[in-house]
């Protein structure tokens, strides 16, 4: 049987979410779906958390002015659209620009987890709270921003969304100091022992809340230095490791 692309995978993945019906409400109100952009055999997935007014009128992501940021992070560091996978997690414009919900972003988690499972990415960007704590339950982005974890198998690296930081010059300094950080995390990645496939996610309507973090030391989920420090002998250190170290 020949085998097939990642472009027809994620094609069928797209047409499972309108053939499922998912968040009836949500596509009742929305111009279109908007799945995701970019190369399905990209080493980086950017994670967003659902469409805005330009997103639902072209089908896709980051294409408002946050978008146009994004892209501008990207040829920073030597980068362009063609050569990441970007996507949110709700895949319809919530009305007037809301926030997603918890059911919502629930019921779409198994679909965005399906895209990762077939890209398999070694390394996925959240990008603001939303994704983050979706993917990586019990961080906060204000203080684990910029800092790459493993979880399940994964790696992610939470920054704040670009929108956020539009008219904050603070935070939008600390975004590009992030953003630079990219490609030596990503070559870090690559002297690790191989990462697995991320979970395939909750079932369609299970809550989020019911996904928690595998426990560390400290009951948080574990960086790659962390991982690293465990294999080294030990040195004179304080009894409790610390797990979360920035790269």
């Amino acid at each position: 049987m020949p085998k097939v692309s990642k472009s027809d995978q994620l094609e069928k993945i797209k047409a499972d979410i309108i053939k499922n019906n998912v968040c009836p409400e949500l596509a009742s109100g929305a111009t279109q779906l908007v799945f995701g952009d970019g190369n399905p055999e990209a080493e980086i997935v950017f994670i967003g958390e659902a469409p805005g007014q330009k997103e639902d009128e072209q089908g896709l992501p980051f294409v408002g002015a946050a978008g146009r940021f994004l892209n501008e992070m990207l040829e920073m560091i030597g980068l362009k659209r063609s050569d990441v996978y970007i996507t949110n997690i709700v895949k319809y414009r919530p009305p007037a620009n809301r926030d997603p919900l918890p059911p919502e972003k629930a019921a779409f988690l198994p679909y965005l987890q399906s895209q990762l499972d077939v890209i398999k990415p070694k390394l996925v960007i959240t990008l603001g709270r939303h994704s983050l704590e979706v993917l990586v339950p019990g961080l906060k982005i204000s203080q684990c921003h910029g800092q790459p974890k493993r979880y399940n198998g994964q790696v992610y690296l939470p920054l704040f969304h670009p929108a956020a930081v539009l008219y904050n010059n603070s935070m939008r300094q600390t975004l590009i100091d992030d953003f630079k950080k990219i490609p030596q995390i990503l070559a870090r990645t690559e002297n690790l022992p191989p990462i697995s496939k991320p979970n395939s996610g909750p079932k369609i309507n299970q809550p989020v809340e019911a996904f928690r973090p595998v426990p560390t030391a400290q009951g948080r989920p574990e960086s790659i230095e962390g991982r690293q420090a465990q294999a080294k002998p030990a040195k004179s250190r304080p009894a409790q490791a610390k797990l979360q170290l920035e790269i």
